[in-house]
Parts: C-alpha cells; sequence; structure tokens
C-alpha cells in the first residue's frame, strides 16, 4: 500500500532541506491545513465521492492490455494510462489515467510520487502542490488551504485515511488503484488484470 500525500510530504522535506537562500519561498498561501481540514468533509472527499456514480462495480475486473496502456471492462469502461503500467510495480509509480465510462469522461488523476497531484471528476479539479516544506489544495470553487510544515500533518488521527492520495497495490498480474476517502476502504478506481 501507498499514500500518495506521504510521499509528498516527503518530498517536501526534501526539497525544503535543500531549498537554499530564501525560506520564504517555501511558503504557499489559503487557509488552515490542518487536522481539522482533513477529518472534515472537505472538497478532496466530496470531489472523490462524485466519482463514485461513474466508476466501474468495484467486483468487476478489467482487462490490462499487453504494452500496459489501457484497462477495458466488460461493462465498456475503459481506464486509459499516459504513463503505462508496468507489473510487478516494484516502486510507487506516477499515476497519469483517465477513466471513461459510457463514451463520458468520469475522472482524471495525475500524481508523481515526492510531487504535486490533480484530481479532476467531471469537471471539477482538486489540486495539491508543495513548495518548500509547505504545502497547498486548491478545491474547485478556486478556495485554498495550506500547511506550512506539511510534516506536522502525519500527527492528525487517521491521517493515512483522511489525507489526499491513493492506495494502490499489484502483483505480477494485476493492479488495483483506490483513492482515499476518509473511509476505512478507500474509492477504488480500478482493478485490472493482465489479459492470459
Amino acid at each position: 500500500m501507498r499514500r500518495l500525500l506521504c510521499g509528498v510530504a516527503l518530498g517536501v522535506l526534501a526539497l525544503g532541506c535543500g531549498g537554499g537562500d530564501d525560506d520564504d519561498k517555501g511558503s504557499l498561501a489559503g487557509a488552515p491545513l490542518d487536522c481539522a481540514w482533513l477529518a472534515s468533509n472537505n472538497c478532496w472527499k466530496t470531489t472523490v465521492a462524485a466519482a463514485a456514480s461513474c466508476l466501474p462495480d468495484p467486483s468487476a475486473k478489467g482487462t490490462l492490455s499487453a504494452d500496459g496502456t489501457t484497462c477495458t471492462y466488460p461493462s465498456g469502461t475503459t481506464v486509459d494510462f499516459a504513463t503505462p503500467v508496468v507489473l510487478p510495480i516494484t516502486t510507487e509509480p506516477p499515476w497519469h489515467f483517465t477513466v471513461t465510462t459510457g463514451g463520458e469522461q468520469c475522472l482524471t488523476y495525475d500524481a508523481n510520487p515526492n510531487s504535486d497531484l490533480a484530481l479532476d471528476v467531471q469537471g471539477m479539479t482538486v489540486t495539491e502542490k508543495g513548495a518548500g516544506f509547505s504545502l497547498q489544495v486548491t478545491c474547485p470553487d478556486g478556495s485554498q488551504y495550506a500547511a506550512p510544515n506539511a510534516l506536522d500533518l502525519f500527527q492528525c488521527d487517521d491521517f493515512f485515511a483522511d489525507a489526499p492520495g491513493n492506495d494502490d497495490s499489484g502483483s505480477d498480474t494485476s493492479v488495483n488503484l483506490g483513492l482515499l476517502d476518509g473511509t476505512s476502504t478507500p474509492l477504488q478506481v480500478f482493478d485490472c488484470e493482465r489479459a492470459q
């Protein structure tokens, strides 16, 4: 299991430690991004929840193409990977994919380990970026929330369920990914098996 915000926070730490002359350059503005915000029904959680209606049934399995660029479900839903999936997953990969259901874009997710992320669900976009030790979330309505020291967030109750990010796992023949949504079980986005 991997949690993206953890990687972002550690990346923020690495960037902050090597930040150089002006520590203020790492500061990002916004209302408090703190434990209360993480625990609330914030814009990350509501955007993730909005995707539930257009994602494949969690019990369904998709078929991953031989080149790792698409996963196709019997229902017709497709996941198109801009960065091909290589099995087995041995390190946290960059995730750049779009889920399409019924010919309509359901969601797009772009995330790099130790870097920024963006989630778009049917036109609602949440972004997360780090600079120095700071971390900032921008909601679909344009409101922004910032943590001056993202490492403080690790002390929040239920951090690993509430923090924006993903949880993925895989094997030699399959890969699945869910988005953290404040519950004990992330919202499953895809579960794909390599064609036999």
